[in-house]
């Protein structure tokens, strides 16, 4: 069959075929783990399939990526700001570029496994800090999740958000910011998802968390795994320390023992291990195809 002629005919057929390469994959691997690292088996917590609130989530990219001239002018925009605007920031603006991890329900039952409701004793509010929040949407789904498991109790939200045009999107959302997370202590309940590998000091930002963590509060993190650090903000794009010794001089490590290097950093900090599971980093797709995924290793831990 002859190639097809023409910038918006080669779209919609390459398009078309990632689509159909996107329908036909298994998504119950991208909860599954073949062979977890030995000394964490036994806290593996597996999700299996995605549920309704995900496949609801996918089916909303889906329609947002077959809309052409939304997504034409993404693009047309994306090239001109991204020459005085970071790649997060120019996300914000233009409102895409959303992110979805773990639905309520999954959520719920990952906190219930990591005995969250056991660690928090308090009946008057919970304290939740989510550490590099985005545009909300995630910590949004996962507060939803903690009133689930305490009904009867308020919530007192914090943020934090390097994103001037994210902590705007936060704001509109009622939700608390802070500049610098050394003025709280004692919060019940952390989180810090997929930020450890996208700022310039993650060793820096757990030793912070552990300082601000109640004694039997809870801590959720979630990191990308092949490991790949990219500091947006500075020229080089590097960390003052990488989460991972030996990046950047290998990147063929496999993916069983990344988590169990991950873990060992988590507990040279002095995090204890309680649950975690695998699940996929998913984003809204564009004219390329309908979303994209990167594999996710969702970890709960306690001083």
């Amino acid at each position: 069959m002859a190639e097809p002629r023409g910038f918006f005919a080669r779209l919609a057929v390459d398009k078309s075929r990632n689509d159909e390469n996107l329908a036909n994959c298994d998504m119950s691997n991208w909860y599954t783990l073949s062979k977890p690292p030995e000394k964490y088996a036994e806290r593996f917590i597996k999700l299996h399939q995605p549920d309704e609130i995900t496949l609801n989530w996918l089916e909303r990219s889906r329609e947002l990526s077959s809309k052409l001239l939304l997504q034409l002018w993404h693009l047309l925009a994306k090239a001109i700001l991204s020459v005085f605007m970071t790649q997060t920031d120019v996300n914000g603006l233009l409102r895409r570029g959303s992110m979805f991890i773990l639905s309520e329900l999954q959520f719920q039952h990952l906190l219930l496994e990591g005995g969250l409701r056991e660690s928090i004793k308090q009946s008057t509010y919970i304290s939740i800090l989510d550490i590099g929040a985005g545009d909300g949407e995630v910590t949004i789904r996962l507060v939803k999740a903690i009133r689930k498991i305490f009904p009867s109790s308020d919530t007192k939200l914090f943020a934090t958000e390097s994103s001037w045009i994210m902590r705007s999107r936060l704001s509109q959302k009622q939700i608390c910011i802070m500049d610098d997370i050394k003025h709280i202590a004692n919060v019940d309940f952390v989180s810090c998802l997929n930020v450890l590998d996208r700022c310039i000091d993650p060793y820096q930002i757990l030793h912070d968390i552990y300082n601000v963590l109640a004694p039997n509060g809870r801590l959720l993190l979630a990191l990308v795994l092949p490991y790949s650090h990219y500091v947006e903000k500075n020229s080089s794009h590097l960390p003052l320390k990488p989460l991972m010794e030996y990046w950047p001089t290998s990147q063929s490590v496999p993916i069983e023992k990344e988590i169990g290097y991950f873990f060992e950093a988590l507990e040279n900090v002095g995090f204890k291990i309680l649950v975690w599971t695998k699940a996929p980093y998913l984003c809204e797709g564009d004219l390329k195809q309908s979303y994209y995924w990167l594999d996710d290793i969702v970890v709960i831990c306690s001083k």
